[in-house]
């Protein structure tokens, strides 16, 4: 037992090794222009052994897609567990998506430029999947403000709509800091964008 433990280990070690070698390789060349050789060369394994791991370049690329779409939902989901106002929680949840971007500046620079040539991957079952979790974190964001609008600090309004309508915000900031020649925090960004979205959406009452 112990020494399958021990490979178990063994193995999710070498999956990550893997993994942390394939995004800094995305991030200098992009997705197109690297190949399985040179990630195994970064991760010091035989290209070989990556086949064992990932069926091929998609593959990994995708697995590196969703699990930093599980990362993002974690947290989320642990800050809506918290006893605050849906105001309060919204705000949290922004600054937390915006320091994951900056965490993962490069990954998410190639993401944004090439992100248009995958769609036709959108379509097979690892493109699914990750789409299924970006709508579960749609559905996450739409019941936070559905939440505000019943506790009374936001309009009655569609919840999906105003969720659909936030991230469109958010995500329009994002890429304006990823192509941006000029050096500066996208978290510096966090007020900008809530005021801007409270304005349309805050009850008339708590803005005197």
């Amino acid at each position: 037992m112990e020494k399958i433990a021990r490979r178990k280990r063994e193995h999710l070690a070498h999956r990550r090794e893997i993994l942390q070698a394939a995004e800094r390789v995305f991030a200098a060349k992009g997705f197109f222009y690297t190949t399985m050789n040179e990630i195994a060369q970064v991760a010091e394994f035989g290209t070989g052994t990556l086949y064992n791991f990932f069926k091929s370049k998609e593959d990994l690329y995708f697995t590196l897609i969703d699990e930093k779409t599980d990362e993002i939902n974690r947290l989320v989901k642990a800050e809506l567990s918290q006893k605050t106002s849906a105001i309060e929680r919204i705000k949290k949840i922004l600054v937390l998506q915006l320091e994951f971007i900056e965490r993962n500046r490069d990954f998410f620079r190639i993401y944004t430029s090439e992100g248009s040539r995958f769609e036709w991957a959108i379509k097979d079952d690892c493109g699914k999947k990750i789409h299924d979790k970006m709508v579960d974190y749609i559905q996450l964001l739409a019941k936070t403000f559905e939440q505000g609008m019943k506790e009374g600090e936001l309009k009655r309004m569609n919840p999906l709509d105003l969720a659909h309508a936030f991230e469109g915000i958010v995500h329009s900031f994002i890429f304006e800091w990823l192509i941006s020649p000029e050096s500066y925090s996208l978290i510096s960004k966090a007020d900008t964008i809530l005021g801007i979205f409270l304005k349309g959406t805050e009850k008339e009452e708590r803005r005197k």
